[in-house]
């Protein structure tokens, strides 16, 4: 299928690193618009027990955001592509859906990272699928996940 805006949220991870690469040659297939997001959300600092100023969170979380994008429209380049990065403050499902509908976006593009039993029972971490369908009813985007 052809698409004309794609949106790729991004981390850093190789995992969404694929994603980006995915996303470009996509790009370049359909001669479509790229953005990359990253979405800065430092609400994990709070509830800490270490006191950590959610400031300084978000500054250190844009600094590395910055990084990751520009890696990001790197490998778009690679592909011939030119990328546009994206960087939101906010929950990351609510900047997804936010970025989407404004970008106009027929496509998202995401990574799917591995989940640990750990993570899943500690912290009570969902799998990207379990939001996956919120987005395509909230936005109609099409939505690819990339091992």
């Amino acid at each position: 299928m052809g698409y004309k805006k794609i949106v790729c949220a991004v981390t850093g991870s190789e995992v969404s690193e694929r994603a980006a690469l995915e996303a470009a040659f996509l790009a370049r297939e359909s001669e479509a618009s790229l953005v990359f997001l990253y979405a800065v959300d430092a609400s994990f600092v709070h509830g800490m027990t270490v006191e950590v100023r959610p400031e300084f969170a978000e500054k250190s979380l844009e600094h590395m955001g910055c990084q990751i994008l520009e890696r990001m429209e790197e490998i778009a380049r690679k592909e011939g592509v030119q990328a546009k990065g994206l960087l939101k403050r906010g929950r990351l499902m609510d900047v997804i859906k936010e970025v989407v509908l404004e970008e106009g976006a027929d496509l998202l593009v995401l990574g799917k990272e591995k989940t640990s039993f750990f993570e899943k029972v500690l912290f009570k971490q969902e799998d990207v699928e379990d939001h996956v369908d919120e987005l395509r009813k909230r936005t109609s985007v099409e939505v690819m996940l990339v091992k």
